[in-house]
């Protein structure tokens, strides 16, 4: 009898579950329920701050560029030499996501080709790598500027510079292969008719879990810790100083200008740095909240929010550009001479003296 019970409930079982997998095939697949005037406003939104960002940057690329024609005193000081391969390094980061990232997610939300396998991988791959290029570029500048502002201050040669800079570029470059093979279309079931596939990272096995912990550890969570650290720390210690009175001779306008390019320039990077980890912080917030507290959302309203967050982080191109507009006097020279055909192209006042940033009142002694 107990054989004969054993029996039919196998019997049941193997009914349910071809049962189970005749009702998921006979599902229809779905691009994405988002709706055309969803997925629309969104790529808009993408464009939008993708156009900000690559003209921006280009300019601010190409303008950096032209300072080494110009040959001074200030030019050759070596925070303005960092400060500028720094500028460039970033500005490039920019122009790539906006140039590449952006138009291949607006791709993958409007159209099925991005989905499955390996066009699957080689989409997010690109998304992944230049944010994690950006954060070590960001990490290598906050290091240097902690160093470079404690009591003993040491500053790094513009060698050991360009140095940390390719590094950093390389170490993007092979990290982000490691959750790249994680990744692949995920089928996921709508309602009892039909399914869309996700092209997201395959949780299902423990290894992959692994390794998402850890480049999510290692390469964002870990390093935005320390750049928000080392950054407060650093702009308490300009302001400490600020103010502090500077006894500068007349005859000595040249060294004002330097220290007053040097905190302003300082205050700049790090503006930089909290515009790009805090829409990326984020990101990864939201991404670890649907993981662990699992909330009841539909697929539209996850939809929607994760991509306009990432048109946050990728907003972040635009917003160094007005950075660039607000903090940098001679980079505003530099678009009236072009756009308006007024003034110096390189500095309105003192030609060739490479960055002249908004400088702070130096007051003599008497």
């Amino acid at each position: 009898m107990e054989a004969l019970q054993m029996m039919s409930n196998l019997s049941v079982s193997n009914q349910s579950a071809l049962l189970n997998a005749t009702e998921m095939k006979s599902r229809v697949y779905m691009f994405t329920p988002a709706g055309f005037t969803t997925k629309l406003a969104l790529v808009l939104v993408f464009a939008s701050v993708g156009a900000v960002g690559f003209v921006g940057n280009l300019l601010i690329y190409y303008y950096i560029s032209l300072k080494k024609n110009v040959v001074s005193y200030m030019q050759n000081n070596l925070f303005l030499r960092n400060f500028n391969f720094y500028i460039k390094s970033l500005a490039l980061s920019d122009i790539l996501s906006n140039i590449i990232s952006l138009p291949l997610i607006s791709i993958q939300i409007m159209v099925d080709v991005f989905q499955h396998d390996w066009p699957c991988r080689i989409v997010r791959f690109i998304g992944i790598l230049l944010p994690s290029i950006t954060m070590n570029n960001l990490m290598v500048i906050s290091v240097e500027r902690y160093l470079a502002t404690r009591a003993v201050p040491r500053t790094f040669s513009v060698s050991t510079v360009r140095k940390l800079v390719f590094t950093a570029w390389l170490a993007g470059l092979i990290v982000v292969l490691g959750p790249t093979a994680t990744i692949t279309g995920i089928r996921y079931d709508l309602n009892d008719t039909h399914y869309t596939v996700i092209c997201k990272s395959d949780n299902g096995h423990l290894t992959f879990r692994i390794i998402i912990v850890f480049y999510t550890s290692v390469q964002h969570l870990i390093p935005g810790v320390i750049l928000s650290y080392i950054n407060i720390s650093v702009a308490k210690t300009l302001w400490s100083r600020q103010k502090i009175r500077i006894d500068i001779q007349r005859n000595n306008a040249i060294r004002a200008n330097l220290i007053a390019a040097k905190l302003r320039g300082t205050y700049l990077l790090i503006a930089m740095t909290f515009a790009f980890i805090i829409p990326y912080s984020a990101l990864l917030y939201y991404t670890a909240y649907v993981m662990l507290a699992k909330p009841s959302l539909d697929f539209k309203t996850d939809f929607i929010t994760r991509y306009l967050i990432a048109g946050l982080l990728y907003s972040n191109g635009a917003i160094n550009f007005f950075i660039y507009v607000v903090q940098m006097k001679d980079f505003r020279a530099f678009l009236k001479k072009l756009f308006c055909g007024k003034g110096n192209t390189m500095n309105p006042n003192r030609p060739g003296e490479g960055i002249q940033l908004r400088a702070f009142v130096i007051r003599n002694n008497p």
